[in-house]
């Protein structure tokens, strides 16, 4: 591995200076792809958000498991409530694609002591919640104050830290949240090597955890665009909060669009009618990020435009795009079978 960054001393601890900053409304919205591109990146691996969300199978997400709450929109959740065999899904498929293996550790002890570890080798720790909401954001260093360990990285809500919680040249924001959520599970080591997936391994994954994602249920795949369709066309929404709304579009966007890129990007491993069919199926996922962002702007979703609700007439403009989606993703999933189906590994 190329380490980018060096590892500094740091009162008792030690930090891995130069970690970029996690940020909403960059195009990569979706925090545990993000955090997994990150931590590779730093390993000195040219791994794009676009191809980590499609590794992991994230870019075909789409959940309403709690409704209109935020807590929807993590893949984890959704992961687990399609029965996958872990919480993490298919998260693993990504650092495999770069001969990288994923841990984590039950003991709280031992787990301080990886991390610590972890960080004196220059590799950033996955971790679900460290600072603000339980989202994923990297572990990047630590010290010692008045004796008590702190752990401190980079998350999504490091603009709202109060500056007694930024330390290092960097501005890592400390981590009050850590070990996070569910750390047996979710604080995540990339600790092993292992022998890389051949990359038309990694994508077949990858399009059969599309397939998964819209297995039946009630608020997952087709039936998230059914509570959201119908949520638009019968409830006037104003008690969920417009902002809270307004991320499940702007989620939603990021990951058509990225299935799109991750798709195309793909379709070189392919050959004859299998590189078409992937073709195909990127377009509809270029047409299904179109029918939405047609009708809501990504920015102006992310610069609260619409914090004041949203106009009848917008309502009835989504229930017509989520509707052309609906029909796109049942196209796109024929012709990803049709791809398992003739899949010549």
């Amino acid at each position: 591995m190329n380490h980018v960054h060096q590892v500094k001393t740091t009162n008792g601890g030690s930090y891995i200076d130069g970690v970029p900053a996690l940020q909403w409304g960059q195009w990569k919205d979706c925090t545990l792809s993000c955090a997994i591109s990150t931590l590779l990146n730093s390993l000195g691996m040219d791994a794009s958000y676009e191809q980590v969300a499609g590794l992991t199978g994230s870019c075909y997400r789409f959940g309403m498991c709690y409704g209109w709450d935020p807590g929807s929109l993590i893949v984890n959740t959704s992961y687990a409530y399609l029965g996958f065999d872990s919480a993490c899904g298919t998260a693993d498929n990504a650092g495999r694609a770069f001969g990288l293996d994923f841990s984590a550790v039950g003991n709280a002890a031992e787990r301080d002591d990886k991390v610590r570890q972890s960080i004196g080798a220059g590799v950033p720790v996955l971790c679900m919640g460290g600072y603000g909401a339980p989202e994923w954001c990297v572990i990047t260093g630590y010290d010692v104050k008045d004796g008590i360990s702190r752990y401190f990285g980079r998350s999504y809500f490091d603009d709202g830290a109060k500056e007694d919680e930024l330390v290092t040249g960097n501005r890592y924001t400390v981590f009050s949240g850590y070990p996070g959520e569910w750390p047996e599970g979710f604080l995540t080591l990339c600790d092993r090597t292992c022998q890389p997936l051949n990359p038309l391994e990694a994508l077949k994954v990858s399009l059969e955890t599309c397939i998964r994602m819209f297995s039946p249920h009630p608020k997952m795949g087709y039936g998230a665009y059914e509570f959201m369709i119908h949520s638009l066309e019968t409830d006037p929404m104003e008690t969920h909060g417009s902002w809270n709304i307004c991320m499940h579009f702007v989620a939603l966007m990021d990951a058509r669009k990225a299935a799109a890129i991750y798709l195309e990007e793909s379709a070189a491993l392919l050959s004859g009618g299998n590189a078409s069919r992937l073709m195909q199926a990127a377009a509809m996922y270029r047409a299904m990020f179109d029918a939405l962002s047609s009708v809501i702007s990504y920015e102006n979703m992310n610069m609260k435009q619409f914090d004041a609700g949203l106009p009848a007439g917008l309502k009835k403009d989504l229930v017509d795009a989520l509707q052309r989606m609906v029909s796109l993703e049942r196209q796109a999933r024929v012709t990803v079978q049709a791809i398992l189906d003739a899949w010549q590994a």
